[in-house]
């Protein structure tokens, strides 16, 4: 009987140990990788980078994020379990982050295309001819196994949307509804928040009108100025003659288009709702 909760004891003490332990361990491990649960900047699944590699496009990432206030995330895998990229991607966005808006750019060795989704504020600047922008410069990297490049060729254009777009031109179409929804506009007042702005201004303006009154007895009609008996008026005549006129003109050049594509009018962002229930702009292609 003494042997056996002699074992008993030693069992329990082993499975505190674990419980107290081993998930103090991880987190040490997570945290050592630079990354957490609730924002795993760079996910390199697929082992396609190497640790250089890795350390720059996560330096790249921060300081996306910290110029456009999105959540931008990097993912890489081999293993898309069964899901297309877009969902794979798109899954990815809602399970590790905790803002609105952001942009995720993916490597999908699984179905062997590349990915960028767009969410939120973000969809106003990754539109239609943005994605096959970012496309276009992973591709080109992509198709010589340069895989870092590739992220870091992609992660370029999406700044470039964030730095060049004029969001507040550009809609969103939602190919799942036919909805046209434009960029949202500040928060105008109501008709109710004017009246009583302006009930205060009368009252304030009121105030300091019948105080000035009083403190210097001012009266309407206790006093005259005579303008006729103290004012003087002297006219003078000056003519002007036109003697000669020319004019100039001068054919303006339309617009031409910049290296960054600097947006001159709307665009539009082709969008539809994942299965996480948000909605997101972008595409892939296939390598």
């Amino acid at each position: 009987m003494k042997v056996y909760s002699k074992y008993l004891t030693m069992v329990l003490l082993l499975y505190m140990i674990s419980v107290c332990i081993l998930p103090v361990r991880a987190e040490e491990m997570i945290q050592s990788a630079g990354q957490t649960q609730e924002n795993m900047q760079l996910m390199d699944q697929a082992g396609l980078l190497t640790e250089a590699e890795a350390e720059e496009i996560n330096a790249r990432l921060a300081e996306l994020e910290k110029r456009t206030g999105w959540e931008i995330m990097a993912l890489t895998t081999d293993d898309a379990g069964g899901e297309n990229a877009t969902s794979f991607a798109e899954g990815w966005f809602d399970k590790y982050t905790v803002k609105d808006d952001g942009v995720i750019c993916a490597i999908d060795m699984d179905n062997r295309e590349i990915v960028v989704r767009a969410f939120g504020e973000a969809m106003y600047y990754i539109t239609d001819r943005r994605t096959d922008r970012i496309l276009d410069a992973g591709y080109e990297e992509i198709s010589e196994e340069k895989y870092a490049a590739t992220l870091r060729a992609m992660l370029q254009e999406v700044e470039n949307a964030w730095q060049y777009e004029n969001a507040s031109q550009n809609h969103l179409y939602d190919e799942d509804t036919g909805e046209i929804i434009k960029y949202p506009d500040k928060k105008s007042l109501t008709l109710s928040e004017i009246l009583i702005a302006l009930g205060l201004a009368a009252a304030a303006g009121g105030g300091i009108i019948f105080g000035i009154f009083g403190k210097y007895r001012l009266k309407f009609d206790g006093y005259k100025y005579p303008i006729e008996k103290n004012g003087r008026v002297h006219l003078t005549v000056k003519e002007d003659r036109l003697v000669n006129s020319f004019v100039t003109k001068r054919r303006i050049p339309k617009p031409q288009s910049t290296s960054s594509g600097r947006s001159s009018g709307g665009s539009r962002s082709t969008v539809h709702t994942g299965s996480g229930g948000r909605r997101s702009s972008g595409g892939s292609r296939r390598f």
